[in-house]
């Protein structure tokens, strides 16, 4: 930060570091992120980062957080057809709204103490059986 309190150059430097090391895919979700924010509102922003609906295409989606009795920023929603899925693996949720693969992650040996272990669930061989 500057005198100012504002970020400087190093503020500016460093944070350009981090991005470089996200992946590819990351990068391009936050670059869309950023020109959806400034264009939408914030629901259709986070409609926008949610995605579609898996079971109807509907772009009315998002996610439970404040949803009373859910309340997961994990678990997505279309307001549509009313259909509830894990925004993070993409399984439907059906018998409740804790995703399976929660409990698969737990039990991982590679998990750290936060329950991340920073495969990305699309690549863990656990969770697609590979």
């Amino acid at each position: 930060m500057n005198d100012s309190g504002r970020p400087g150059r190093e503020d500016s430097a460093d944070l350009f570091s981090i991005c470089l090391s996200f992946r590819h895919d990351i990068r391009i979700m936050l670059k869309r992120a950023l020109e959806l924010s400034t264009a939408v509102t914030e629901e259709q922003f986070l409609s926008e980062l949610i995605g579609e609906c898996p079971r109807c295409g509907s772009g009315q989606t998002k996610d439970c957080e404040h949803v009373e009795g859910i309340g997961d920023f994990t678990v997505g929603l279309c307001v549509k057809c009313g259909y509830l899925w894990c925004i993070e693996c993409g399984k439907p949720l059906v018998k409740d709204t804790n995703c399976s693969h929660w409990e698969t992650c737990r039990k991982c040996d590679m998990a750290e103490t936060s329950g991340f272990c920073g495969i990305d669930l699309m690549e863990c061989a656990k969770l697609n059986g590979t």
